[in-house]
């Protein structure tokens, strides 16, 4: 999990233009959270095919973050399963490779209702990984969908302080490199050793 993070800082540094990408940042939470997730996926879907072994890694890295995920309970709340659905979701399709496949059952309701406001996007988002600029607006539409989506689940939960409490670690728990609150210069916060 540790060579995963390493890898993934290392191909964020060579893919992604950190000026830009601050520029672009959204300042809502649960968008700017999406923003970082699927920038980090462009970067690490760019892994050359020369370095099976950083591949491996990331891979690693991600079914790591997956497992954690999910046994800490936060996939028993809506806004976590909506999180955790897009990260497997747009993983899937930025990179290429299979969705964690314990969880599959899992996520697939809430997968085909994601898919069906932001197909469109998911599917530019893989044309357009190897241009950070042509990928952004696709990537921050879907941070905005998203977004209203848990938005819609909060007001659902409303009434129940419990679910919202519990909700209010999804996005903590989210965070798979960079934190994407971190004001640093260089708009990178040391990776999540989960």
């Amino acid at each position: 999990s540790f060579r995963g993070a390493t890898d993934g800082l290392a191909l964020r540094l060579l893919h992604s233009d950190a000026a830009l990408h601050q520029s672009l940042l959204p300042t809502g939470p649960v968008e700017r959270l999406v923003f970082e997730l699927l920038e980090q996926q462009r970067v690490e879907s760019l892994v050359r095919d020369a370095w099976p072994g950083a591949r491996q890694n990331l891979r690693h890295r991600f079914e790591t973050w997956s497992a954690a995920f999910v046994a800490s309970g936060l996939t028993e709340t809506t806004r976590g399963l909506l999180l955790y659905a897009l990260a497997q979701t747009s993983r899937t399709r930025i990179t290429g490779e299979p969705v964690v496949e314990a969880t599959e059952d899992m996520i697939e309701g809430t997968r085909g209702h994601l898919v069906g406001k932001i197909g469109t996007h998911l599917a530019w988002l893989r044309r357009e990984r190897h241009d950070q600029t042509a990928f952004a607006p696709h990537a921050l539409a879907i941070a905005h969908t998203v977004a209203e989506m848990v938005a819609a689940e909060e007001g659902k939960d409303i009434g129940d302080a419990g679910q919202v409490n519990a909700d209010d670690g999804a996005l903590a728990g989210f965070t798979l490199l960079v934190d994407f609150d971190h004001d640093g210069d260089d708009g990178f916060a040391p990776a999540d050793r989960g």
